[in-house]
């Protein structure tokens, strides 16, 4: 399963480092498609933002979202797809409870 959800990175100038691969982790969650919903909602909350800046923000949230996965796997010890999923899901549903009433989130 670590190969699904793990891509590995060799930096030359930064030693072997192993990132979570958030994509094929949403792909097998099933949460993809909420995912980018959220970051639609979240741009559309933030009227007006240049490509630069609505590009930080996506990469924002799957950083955020990645360190969340993280830390839960740590704090658990391993992490199945439906810990994952599950995981994903409460985070999703926690940022969408942060908007402020009345910003559409779909």
């Amino acid at each position: 399963m670590d190969e699904v959800i793990y891509q590995r990175v060799y930096p030359s100038h930064m030693g072997r480092t192993v990132r979570l691969d958030l994509t094929a982790i949403l792909e097998a969650t099933g949460e993809l498609k909420h995912f980018l919903d959220l970051g639609s909602a979240c741009l559309r909350a933030r009227d007006s933002l240049s490509q630069e800046a609505s590009e930080a923000l996506i990469f924002g949230l799957a950083d955020e979202l990645e360190e969340h996965l993280r830390a839960m796997r740590d704090a658990q010890g391993s992490a199945t797809i439906d810990d994952l999923r599950v995981w994903t899901q409460a985070w999703i549903e926690r940022r969408r409870e942060a908007f402020p009433e009345g910003v559409s989130q779909e």
